[in-house]
């Protein structure tokens, strides 16, 4: 929920890239509190300025008509100030400057998504190197997964559980 279309548009690709599902966006704060009722999110991304109701605003009501959707703001204010007084409507805050690096690992949180490592061979160069795989709690699948190696570019398939997030191979 951002009231800048390119800053949705840069999100949601962001979000897409990382699997997370985006069900919709808003460019207002009155907007935002119409999707929610209407999708049900688990997680709104939200912030704080926006034309016609703010996103302090937003969030209270969203809050009162969805408790169980989590709430993380994204947004260009950075002061502690900011954060401390978003903690009442707020599971997670990101400035807009550190969404680079932070955006993913505090989405990641709140979705109570966590990382596993595991160690894969390249069949064609034999570099051993650790992998991140994204594991979302209680919801663990085993699939084939067709990578390619960094390192050689020789493609192979490996058997893992759920989505390869880091390492020197790309799925």
């Amino acid at each position: 929920m951002d009231d800048q279309h390119a800053a949705r548009t840069t999100i949601r690709e962001l979000l897409d890239w990382h699997s997370f599902q985006v069900c919709g966006d808003a460019q207002n704060g009155k907007e935002a509190v119409e999707k929610v009722v209407e999708l049900k999110p688990d997680i709104v991304l939200m912030d704080i300025n926006m034309p016609i109701m703010n996103g302090i605003i937003a969030a209270t009501e969203i809050r009162r008509i969805a408790p169980t959707t989590k709430i993380v703001f994204l947004t260009i204010h950075d002061g502690p100030g900011f954060k401390a007084g978003t903690k009442l409507w707020a599971h997670g805050f990101v400035p807009k400057s550190a969404a680079g690096t932070e955006l993913i690992p505090t989405l990641q949180r709140v979705a109570g998504i966590t990382a596993h490592e595991k160690t894969i061979e390249c069949p064609h160069c034999k570099v051993r190197q650790k992998v991140q795989m994204a594991v979302r709690a209680r919801l663990s699948q085993t699939g084939q997964q067709y990578i390619s190696c960094l390192n050689c570019a020789g493609e192979f398939e490996v058997t893992l559980p759920n989505k390869i997030v880091a390492g020197p191979f790309t799925a």
